[in-house]
């Protein structure tokens, strides 16, 4: 089954697991045919080596007041801007986030360095397991 992992700061990663982070920014969001939506999203926090845990993506919003974007990812205003440089964002939907028990590391998922954003990977399906 194809997924994303998404590198992320722990800040991020935990005002998420908070419940009060529910949209990621960044300036792309997948588009390949063969994604299933809602996307497992596999989060990589930056410095821990591993991937920390998971959340469901049901989709993005691609326009919205920067006040809404700031407000529904806790990034300030004047970081979104900078952020931009001008290119419209896309806000990831964050929905059913999960902490791993053990986290996993990236080789596991093939890789041996994390995205810079993020990036497709194939992950066993539930169903077939």
């Amino acid at each position: 089954m194809l997924a994303v992992l998404m590198s992320m700061k722990p800040e991020w990663w935990e005002k998420i697991l908070d419940g009060e982070k529910t949209l990621e920014i960044r300036k792309t969001h997948p588009q390949n045919e063969r994604l299933e939506w809602p996307v497992t999203v596999l989060v990589y926090v930056s410095g821990t080596g591993a991937v920390q845990g998971q959340f469901l993506c049901p989709g993005e919003v691609s326009y919205r007041t920067m006040q809404d974007l700031e407000e529904m990812s806790f990034v300030p205003r004047e970081d979104l801007l900078k952020y931009a440089k001008g290119r419209r964002l896309s806000g990831w939907i964050v929905q059913s986030p999960e902490k791993f028990d053990a986290p996993s590391p990236l080789a596991e998922f093939g890789l041996d360095r994390p995205p810079m954003s993020w990036q497709y990977v194939e992950i066993p399906d539930a169903a077939e397991e």
